[in-house]
């Protein structure tokens, strides 16, 4: 099986270097240093895409937005220095790393993401919804959470999709009973 391929989006040269370092013993590592060299990189064969957030030239908000209008589907993750406000709720991002960001983080939310790449959808959706709300909550005032009608919205619909898994275990482990019943 081919090694994913990770691509590091930074304006600082030394640090997406350094990000590459770290995952090139497991993974191929490509870093660029802006986003416009990250659009001219990405293709189907990048599997995620660590992305900081402000750059000069575009920024990781702006990258997101063409990568995703033009139909990149792949993994990504902010990793930057701008503390998540509420805007990350509009943010079609997997998960946000807020720097200094160690070797261990890194290479274990590489690795999460390589197990949550088998997941179906309603499981990678539960997790993505987690991980902004978690997010979140350890950033930001829980009252200001709870009057904001987006963090809401979100919450419920992890709700939902909660109960979608749940109903999806049910009728798993039915099919499994089943199955068994019938020797």
């Amino acid at each position: 099986m081919p090694r994913p391929t990770i691509l590091v989006v930074d304006d600082e040269e030394r640090l997406a270097d350094l990000y590459a370092t770290w995952l090139a013993e497991e993974y191929r590592a490509v870093a660029v240093y802006g986003g416009e060299a990250a659009l001219e990189t990405v293709d189907d064969s990048v599997d995620i895409v660590l992305l900081d957030r402000r750059m000069p030239d575009l920024t990781g908000d702006e990258v997101l937005e063409r990568l995703r209008a033009d139909g990149y589907d792949g993994w990504v993750v902010m990793v930057t220095a701008v503390d998540p406000g509420l805007d990350l709720l509009e943010l079609d991002v997997h998960d946000y790393l807020t720097k200094p960001v160690s070797r261990s983080q890194l290479v274990r939310l590489v690795e999460s993401l390589r197990v949550k790449n088998r997941f179906d959808d309603t499981r990678r959706e539960h997790e993505e919804v987690a991980n902004k709300l978690a997010t979140l909550e350890d950033e930001l005032d829980a009252e200001e959470l709870a009057e904001t009608g987006a963090y809401q919205q979100l919450e419920s619909r992890l709700r939902e999709v909660g109960d979608e898994l749940a109903a999806e275990t049910a009728a798993a482990e039915e099919r499994f009973e089943n199955l068994y019943a019938e020797d």
